[in-house]
């Protein structure tokens, strides 16, 4: 029994294999027709084809999916399509990505001789008029009633062929309305990137100069010139670099990425662990930059793969850990967008591995997942780093707010102890203060003497003008009865000096030998 249906089962297969489906022109829509082709991959190389043409049913393999994948390793391609139209009709064939190095393009006319179309990164000329996404094959005089339509492919990077075969009408529709959300798209991201001109500009914080990098290298250079074929648009040469060298740009962009995150979330100080991983992911990169200069596409494409995947999922878990776990958005509810801007990048790069890797099948959605994805994470992100902004002035405000009041407070204490002293200045001293002061030979001595007894110094100076500072000073020791060799201690003068500077100040006062001259002075305090 079971041989039966195993029987039955080869049967129903070759049949099918045989029978290839046939294509109606009129009746399809602008989508992908991966699943009606039959495909068969040249080891050779180089087979023509003629020999191609005469290959049998059994020996292509039918289409799993929508959009083929050919994988990253530089193989060659065959795909074939069946097709049914009517006579008017012209069938346009339209591979709907431009990342492909060669593109030979085979039918046949009504009379039996082969058409053959070059296209392709490689094989454009600069007069060639092309489609800013894609490759355009007019089918004209196509043999009826059944065409038949060979496609040989080759790119080193990832070979996805994305093909429609549809009517001019039905192309010019579905063009129109397939990329009308595209400037959406580079509208939104160009208003981001504004938004960090003009924040790096006010702060020059380089958080916001390193994710401009990244905007300009992943989405604008990356996605959109090269994985959405808009490179054309701006010329063949300049398409043809970014191809050749996608990887350099890409590796760069996540270089940058590496350094913005690490920044951010400041890992160095709180996930030092974490924080050398990265800087072996930074190695990787840079191994992929330094590779992606020689054209080793077939090297960098599986290391891009790895690193693609590992290095988002990283982005993820390390702002989880941070943010969330550690509490760095405690205060600033802002900064968890942070964390929901890589949720977008981690699955869309998950999706994308197992697609490149056909662990599931290429969907026509999947271009567009990852633009979706990288417009999520740069609003997400900018919220993201406008709340720590933020957060920063709370702490700095909070910081000034706290030194103004401890100056100011300061400046109070100051203003108190000035008033003290200025009040206790005011206050006449003591005779016993006064004396003290004597001895300590303090400089404000004479002011503070002034302030006890103001006129006593007025008066020596209406009897003797001539009277030096010196002197005057001299005579206020006198006054406190200070005896030759203590004035000579606090006035830092040998015994000598000081009787030399008695014996004039009693020559201008007029004070003969036999008065004594404390006595004198001691008569003149109690006179003023």
């Amino acid at each position: 029994m079971k041989t039966i249906f195993i029987l039955i089962a080869f049967v129903l297969e070759g049949g099918f294999c045989v029978a290839q489906p046939l294509i109606q022109v009129e009746k399809q829509s602008f989508v992908n027709v991966g699943k009606a082709g039959y495909f068969w991959q040249d080891t050779l190389k180089t087979t023509p084809f003629e020999k191609v043409a005469q290959l049998k049913a059994e020996d292509f393999s039918k289409g799993r999916s929508a959009i083929f994948n050919g994988g990253s390793s530089g193989k060659v391609w065959w795909m074939k399509l069946r097709f049914t139209k009517n006579s008017p009709t012209t069938p346009y064939l339209f591979i709907d990505y431009a990342n492909i190095d060669t593109i030979n393009v085979f039918y046949r006319d009504e009379s039996g001789r082969v058409k053959q179309i070059n296209a392709g990164m490689f094989n454009l000329k600069e007069n060639d008029n092309i489609l800013g996404t894609g490759f355009v094959f007019p089918l004209k005089q196509v043999k009826t009633p059944v065409g038949e339509v060979y496609v040989r492919m080759r790119a080193m990077n990832t070979l996805l062929v994305p093909v429609k075969l549809v009517t001019e009408s039905v192309l010019n529709h579905g063009l129109f309305k397939a990329h009308s959300v595209q400037p959406i798209y580079i509208g939104i991201a160009l208003m981001i990137v504004i938004f960090h001109v003009f924040m790096f500009a006010v702060t020059r914080s380089k958080l916001f100069a390193l994710y401009i990098a990244r905007i300009i290298l992943l989405y604008f250079i990356v996605m959109v010139c090269y994985l959405q074929g808009y490179g054309l648009l701006l010329g063949v040469p300049i398409a043809r670099f970014i191809l050749v060298h996608a990887h350099f740009f890409i590796a760069v962009g996540y270089l940058v990425t590496i350094l913005f995150n690490s920044y951010f979330l400041k890992l160095k100080r709180q996930l030092p662990q974490l924080d050398k991983f990265f800087k072996t992911l930074m190695f990787g990169w840079g191994l992929i930059l330094i590779c992606s200069l020689w054209d080793a596409r077939i090297l960098t494409n599986i290391l891009t793969h790895v690193l693609f995947l590992f290095t988002s999922l990283l982005f993820l878990f390390s702002s989880v850990k941070v943010i969330i776990v550690r509490g760095y958005a405690k205060n600033n509810p802002l900064i968890w967008c942070y964390v929901l801007g890589w949720i977008p990048v981690a699955v869309a790069s998950i999706y994308l591995v197992f697609c490149l890797s056909r662990f599931i099948p290429f969907q026509s959605y999947s271009y567009n997942l990852l633009s979706l994805a990288g417009i999520i994470e740069g609003i997400l992100i900018s919220l993201g780093l406008y709340g720590q902004r933020l957060r920063l002035l709370t702490r700095h405000n909070a910081h000034f707010r706290k030194q103004r009041i401890l100056l100011q407070e300061q400046v109070e204490g100051y203003r108190k102890q000035l008033d003290a002293t200025k009040e206790k200045a005011n206050e006449p001293l003591s005779l016993k203060a006064l004396i003290e002061l004597a001895h300590s030979g303090d400089p404000s001595f004479m002011k503070r003497f002034n302030e006890t007894e103001p006129v006593f110094i007025e008066k020596l100076l209406q009897i003797a003008p001539q009277l030096l500072p010196a002197e005057l000073v001299l005579c206020a020791y006198i006054r406190l009865n200070f005896d030759t060799k203590e004035i000579a201690r606090s006035c830092k003068l040998s015994v000598r000096a000081v009787e030399s500077r008695k014996y004039r100040i009693r020559k201008k006062l007029g004070i003969d030998s036999e008065t004594n001259v404390h006595t004198w002075m001691s008569a003149i305090a109690k006179t003023s």
